[in-house]
């Protein structure tokens, strides 16, 4: 039930403090390439492999490098904030309050293991006085607001076929393991995770005093897997057509009498009159489920749910129990040291309270509009590109030129900082959370069935990460990813075009990979396609689903290219609008060398470094499984096979491993 859901990406950044501003390594040099790997074997071991295999990962954590391994040592730079707030009193009420006493209640550990599990015991409680299934449903209820969506799965946003609007959308839930396959599978390794799942919903029993601890694990489980025999898979939920259902909620009373949907709209004070049911075969099993499984059976599951929701902000045994779990899972073979649990923990529950003491502190300003400098440019390579291509109609080629110059940008920080209305005891760490959870939940819900919020985030300033948003048409670059090895001020434009800019070109593609395509430029769920464009743009995703079907890793496990096919699309066309933005430039221009590499081979280096990672096989091996990104080797490798200017760059040969001849060289945008 616990992981982190990390985006492998990656560079290494190495950070000390001097007057607390990050160091970076030289932006000229590229040091450590390996002269034994050619260009056109593994580029991404050319580059990487002498810092792949000096680097050693620490033993609280399952990787390193950046991007989202970036943000490791970015949280150190988000503990030093805290731990000033922290010490200091501030007035009530103001941002620094806020997140200060909130990390300060969950550093002290004393008073948290003090209290056991005393704070979730009213709610075990509540759970052991259900009677009935209309009992089970109002105890569900209630726990939405809490952040418990056990069974229930509610968030507003815009409706995917009208985005003037927010509406309620309802997904599948209900397991515990990181996804429904894993409850089918039969190899070792997954065998040994489901182990390692029932022992930690077992210990969680046994440590509120359960009897037959492992009885009951046996019993959540397998609710669990009736319910992962009914949820779609990652694949099936990329299908958007298919995953978009709105129904009227007296027919979904109606047909789900068990679940009582008007009964739990009306408890939450929703004005709803039709939800999008994304998955409706699960709401389906679950009204079935309500029936069939015994009141005592859902009780027992109820509090594992309630416990696993709970576990991180209980004592040390509860938190033990959730790293023991996680160690198998992903490989860490050490817990992080508390302060660093805690800045993630603020940084998910306050994070733009965080964020704007982070933005003041470290964010450089004159990043914010130079990158910008790089949005444009990159939008007008994006359309010189879009002129080009030989597979699609000059009809198709306008909507697609309109949607480009639609896209709004957000960079750095939001225009309008969010606050939180919410109360924080510098004593009371669990409830605490349990403030938050409710803040957040009405927070979501007051955008219900009001127009979307264009100004919100939906990721924190600190954050190294980028995004595309379909619904809002935009892509979002936060100040954590204004850094090296992505971006500086300094560097000359073949590091940052190879940086940043392939991250723009990539976030810029995703409004036109085989999901985002789906949407007009304001965001609808619209086809603005030609019959026979729609078919040659199919075709053409195929054959990235195919290619990246047979690349491989830990010798035996394929990527699954119908998962990434998404980020498969928007790495090869990003690095494609992002080269062409580079010879736009200048130095682009020119053949002039640096430190013995030519422009374009320093643009092509800068790709490679900032996707370096190394990670522990067991968190691999889960990323494989269930994210929607490919390993960081093949975020070099397979887009650069597909390159011409590459392999002009490091002249790439016939019989080197990576090499595709012309014809086989796949080119959508």
């Amino acid at each position: 039930m616990k992981y982190y859901c990390l985006a492998v990406f990656t560079a290494l950044l190495f950070i000390s403090c001097e007057q607390e501003k990050p160091q970076k390594p030289s932006k000229i040099d590229f040091t450590g390439i390996s002269d034994d790997i050619k260009p056109g074997d593994n580029f991404f071991m050319h580059v990487n492999k002498i810092w792949y295999d000096t680097i050693q990962i620490a033993d609280d954590q399952v990787g390193v490098g950046s991007y989202s391994f970036l943000n490791i040592p970015q949280k150190q730079l988000l503990q030093n904030i805290l731990e000033d707030v922290s010490a200091q009193e501030h007035p009530k009420g103001s941002i620094e309050q806020k997140v200060g006493d909130f990390y300060a209640s969950g550093m002290d550990t004393a008073q948290i293991n003090k209290r056991g599990y005393t704070p979730v015991k009213p709610v075990l409680q509540q759970i052991d006085e259900i009677k009935d299934v209309a009992g089970i449903m109002n105890f569900v209820t209630k726990e939405i607001q809490n952040g418990n969506n056990s069974i229930i799965n509610l968030r507003v946003s815009a409706d995917t076929k009208n985005s003037s609007i927010n509406i309620l959308h309802a997904s599948q839930a209900g397991l515990g393991l990181p996804d429904r396959d894993y409850y089918f599978k039969t190899d070792s390794a997954s065998i040994g995770i489901q182990q390692a799942y029932k022992k930690y919903v077992a210990t969680l029993f046994e440590l509120t005093d359960n009897e037959n601890a492992e009885a009951m694990a046996e019993t959540v489980y397998d609710i669990e897997k009736k319910f992962a025999e009914a949820h779609k898979t990652r694949i099936e939920r990329r299908n958007i057509q298919a995953n978009y259902n709105k129904f009227s909620v007296s027919d979904m009373t109606g047909n789900e009498p068990n679940i009582a949907w008007s009964k739990m709209f009306s408890e939450l004070a929703l004005e709803v009159d039709s939800v999008d049911v994304k998955q409706p075969a699960y709401y389906k099993k679950l009204n079935e489920m309500l029936g069939s499984v015994s009141v005592q059976d859902w009780k027992t599951y109820l509090k594992a749910h309630t416990l696993n929701n709970a576990a991180d902000y209980l004592s040390a045994p509860f938190e033990m129990a959730v790293f023991e779990y996680n160690k198998v899972l992903y490989g860490q073979s050490k817990q992080k040291p508390r302060a660093q649990l805690m800045v993630q923990q603020v940084d998910r529950k306050l994070g733009f309270a965080l964020g704007q003491l982070y933005v003041k502190r470290y964010f450089d300003e004159a990043a914010k509009k130079r990158v910008l400098d790089l949005v444009n440019n990159l939008q007008k390579a994006f359309e010189n590109r879009i002129s080009e291509l030989d597979w699609m109609s000059d009809s198709t080629k306008l909507k697609a030129k309109e949607k480009l110059y639609a896209i709004t940008k957000k960079i750095g920080y939001p225009d309008v900082w969010r606050e939180y209305d919410v109360t924080i005891d510098k004593n009371k760490f669990y409830e605490n959370v349990v403030a938050l959870h409710k803040n957040e939940y009405e927070y979501r819900m007051k955008d219900l069935n009001q127009p979307p919020n264009k100004d919100r985030w939906g990721t924190t300033p600190s954050t190294v990460t980028a995004y595309y948003n379909p619904s809002l048409n935009e892509i979002v670059f936060p100040a954590g990813i204004l850094q090296f090895p992505y971006f500086d001020v300094e560097a000359d434009d073949a590091v940052n075009y190879g940086g940043i800019g392939m991250v723009i070109g990539h976030e810029l593609t995703h409004a036109f990979d085989d999901n985002g395509a789906q949407y007009d430029k304001d965001g609808n769920l619209k086809n603005w396609w030609t019959q026979d464009d729609l078919k040659k743009f199919k075709s053409k995703t195929q054959q990235l689903i195919d290619r990246y079907s047979t690349f491989t890793v830990l010798d035996s496990v394929h990527v699954k290219g119908a998962l990434t096919i998404g980020e498969n699309t928007a790495d090869n066309g990003g690095i494609s609008i992002a080269y062409d933005a580079f010879k736009m430039t200048q130095q682009g221009q020119d053949t002039v060398k640096i430190n013995g590499y030519t422009p374009d081979q320093r643009f092509f280096l800068s790709i490679a470094r900032i996707w370096r990672v190394k990670t522990r096989d067991a968190f691999l091996r889960n990323y494989v499984n269930t994210n929607p990104h490919s390993p960081a080797i093949w975020r070099v490798n397979g887009p650069l096979m597909n390159f011409t200017p590459f392999y002009e760059a490091f002249d790439v040969k016939p019989g080197e491993k990576n090499y595709k001849p012309e014809e086989e060289r796949i080119k959508i945008w």
